[in-house]
C-alpha cells in the first residue's frame, strides 16, 4: 500500500501538471519514465500501471483516441555488480536459515516468531498475508490455505490482497500443516489458561494474542542473528523468507510460472530476479555435473596424443 501511495504522489507532483491531456504523447510518457533514474524499476512499473488505467479511462470517455501510456516501454534495469550482490543478499542459504530458526526456537519468547518464520520460508507469503490468516482460511483436509487478505501498518484492520494475483489458494507442505496445527493449538491453550489473552480467529499472533507488527518481528530476527556464533551478514526482515522460498524452488528447477503462482506475483520481475540468481548450491551442482561429463564421456579422447591420455 505504501509503495502505491508513493507512486500516486510522484504522478501528482511530477507528471504533466501544465500539459493538456490531448498533448500527452507516448514520447512524453517515455521521457517522463526515463528521466527519473533515481526511481526503482518496481516503482516505475507501478507508475506506468497507474497511467495505463488513467488513460484507458480517458479513451473510454472519448477524450483520447488511444492510450499513449501503453505505447511507452519500461527500460530493463541495468545489471550491475552491486545489483547482483543485493540479489544474493535477499535470500538465506540453507545453513543460514537453519541457524536462524534454531535460535528463534530456542527461546520461549521468540518461539511463535520461529513458527511464523519457518511457515513463510515454505509458503512464500508476505508478512501481512501470514498475519491475516484465520483458522477459517485453513483447510486441513485439502491441505490448503486461502490467502485473501493482508495486514498493513497503514490500516487498522485487514484489507484485500495487493493484487488479483495475490488473491490465491496455496497448497501446503506437510511441515506447513504441522506448523498451523501447532500454532492453533497454542492459541487454544492460551484462551483456556490466560484470562488476558486477546481472543481472535487469527492464527499467527504474539505471545499475548495481539497483531504481529512487521517492524517488531524484524527486530526479533536481527537480535536472534546477533546471538549466533557466526551472524548472517545480511539484512534480515520478513521478506527474506519469501525470497528464500523462491530461491529454493528455483534451485530444484520448479518452473517460473509455478513459483509466481505460489508467491502471488502478477509481474514476474521480482520473481525472475531471484529465479535467475545462481546460488552456491546451483554453482556447486553445475561443477559436479561438468566433472561427471568430462570424466565419463570425453568425446575428444580418441584424438588426444598418448602423452595427454589418462595413465592408469
Amino acid at each position: 500500500m505504501h509503495s502505491l501511495l508513493t507512486a500516486i504522489e510522484r504522478i501528482q507532483n511530477h507528471f504533466a501538471n501544465d500539459v493538456p491531456i490531448k498533448n500527452i504523447t507516448p514520447k512524453y510518457i517515455q521521457n517522463f519514465l526515463d528521466q527519473h533514474e533515481e526511481w526503482s524499476h518496481s516503482q516505475k512499473y507501478k507508475i506506468k500501471s497507474l497511467l495505463n488505467v488513467f488513460f484507458d479511462n480517458a479513451v473510454s470517455l472519448e477524450m483520447l483516441p488511444d492510450n499513449p501510456a501503453r505505447k511507452a516501454k519500461l527500460q530493463k534495469p541495468k545489471l550491475t555488480i552491486e545489483k547482483m550482490e543485493q540479489t544474493r543478499n535477499k535470500c538465506l542459504e540453507p545453513n543460514e536459515l537453519n541457524a536462524l530458526l534454531t535460535e528463534l526456537y530456542r527461546k520461549p519468547i521468540t518461539y511463535r516468531y520461529a513458527l511464523l518464520a519457518e511457515f513463510m520460508s515454505l509458503n512464500g507469503c508476505r508478512i501481512g498475508e501470514a498475519t491475516a490468516l484465520k483458522v477459517s482460511s485453513y483447510n486441513k483436509e485439502l491441505k490448503t490455505v486461502d490467502i485473501h487478505a493482508t495486514f498493513s501498518r497503514y490500516d487498522k484492520g485487514p484489507t484485500t490482497t495487493q493484487t488479483l494475483a495475490s488473491f490465491r489458494t496455496v497448497h501446503l507442505t506437510d511441515r506447513e500443516v504441522e506448523i498451523l496445527d501447532e500454532t492453533i493449538e497454542l492459541n487454544r491453550l492460551e484462551i483456556i489458561a490466560n484470562p488476558d489473552w486477546i481472543k481472535s480467529d487469527y492464527i499467527f499472533v504474539t505471545n499475548t494474542g495481539h497483531f504481529v507488527q512487521s517492524s517488531v518481528f524484524a527486530r526479533s530476527l536481527q537480535r536472534a542473528n546477533e546471538r549466533l556464533d557466526e551472524p548472517i551478514p545480511k539484512h534480515l526482515s520478513s521478506h527474506i523468507f519469501r525470497h528464500t522460498m523462491i530461491s529454493r524452488l528455483a534451485e530444484h528447477n520448479v518452473p517460473l510460472k509455478a513459483i509466481m503462482d505460489r508467491a502471488g506475483h502478477r509481474d514476474s520481475g521480482v520473481t525472475t530476479e531471484i529465479y535467475t540468481h545462481v546460488t552456491k548450491n546451483m554453482r556447486t551442482n553445475a561443477v559436479k555435473v561438468l566433472n561427471s561429463i568430462s570424466k565419463n564421456n570425453n568425446p575428444f579422447a580418441p584424438y588426444l596424443p598418448p602423452e595427454h591420455k589418462k595413465r592408469p
